[in-house]
This record gives structure tokens, sequence and C-alpha cells, in this order.
């Protein structure tokens, strides 16, 4: 899998520059935001520097509609991707109480408000876990999306169908 490196600027709203505890799970989201490119939302997170609406946000990975995938951040960064002023009781006995210091984040591109991601970003959403569960010594249990660390709707498809979820997991951890 080819990985375009388009890392952000540091500055304090979207690459603190801050170093992770530890990798202990990676989190997938989607982009709220239809039809738009790896490249767009990446630069989204990189115009967050000038602090305007005082947003805080970004993650390590977005992976587009075709497929293509961009890394933002250092594995080694915090990313903005998990913050929250209450998490979950899973994410709490798993993680931490600030997920952001030690999982990395995926934001998956999709086409419409229903969420649902192509083939081809689902393909490479496989190749991208599979790649860091094994370099962080992960496994499925180890895979969460938002939903599962803040409750929030995110990412949308896979709360909304939590069959697709189940079936999605089913297919990064097949043997084929």
């Amino acid at each position: 899998m080819q990985i375009k490196e388009k890392y952000l600027t540091i500055n304090p709203f979207s690459r603190p520059g801050k170093s992770l505890v530890a990798v202990k799970g990676i989190v997938l989201h989607w982009v709220a935001n239809p039809k738009t490119s790896a490249e767009a939302n990446r630069n989204y997170f990189e115009n967050l520097k000038v602090g305007k609406d005082g947003r805080y946000a970004s993650a390590h990975f977005i992976i587009g509609i075709d497929g293509e995938v961009i890394q933002c951040l250092l594995e080694t960064e915090v990313g903005y991707h998990v913050g929250a002023n209450k998490y979950t009781e899973r994410a709490l006995k798993e993680l931490s109480t600030y997920p952001n210091n030690c999982t990395l984040g995926i934001e998956l591109c999709h086409k419409d408000w229903e969420g649902e991601f192509t083939r081809e970003t689902l393909q490479a959403a496989r190749e991208l876990i599979l790649e860091l569960c094994e370099r962080y010594k992960l496994g499925r249990q180890n895979v969460y999306r938002h939903y599962d660390i803040t409750g929030k709707d995110c990412p949308k498809y896979f709360v909304t169908h939590e069959d697709q979820w189940e079936q999605f997991l089913n297919f990064v951890f097949s043997k084929s």
C-alpha cells in the first residue's frame, strides 16, 4: 500500500507535537463531509492552525473514496480525533482517561450523508489496519469506532449498521 506523507504543520489546534504514551488502539472515523477527497480533509486539518474557530481536530491517516491514503501525523504523535468531556466505560477500561494519547486515528471519506464507504476505501482501511496491528501487536479487539470511545455517531454508517461494522471487522481479520 502506498501512503502519501503530507504532515500537518506543528500547531496547537491540529498537530500539537506531543508524543503518544503508547499505541493501544486504532480508531475509525467518517469525515462527515460527503464527496470530499482525502487531500481536502487533510487541508481542513492544516487550516485549523490559524485558530480562527478554536476547533481542535486531526487524524493520523485519511483514506479517500478511491482508496488513496494520506498520513497527516507521525504514528508517534498525539492526534486530536477522540477528544470528549466524557468517555465510555470501555474506553476508560481499555485505553485511558485521555484516549488521544494512546490511539491512532483513521478518517474515512464517503460519497453521501448515509456514510457508506466504497470498496476501495474499505480495502485500503483493511490493509492499513493490518499493517498497524502487526507493527503495534494489536488485534481485532483493539480496533474501535469513534462511537466506542465517546458515544459519538461516528463513523455514522458503522454505528447505524452494526452488522456492517461486524462484517468489516471480519473482512479485516479474515485469513484470506
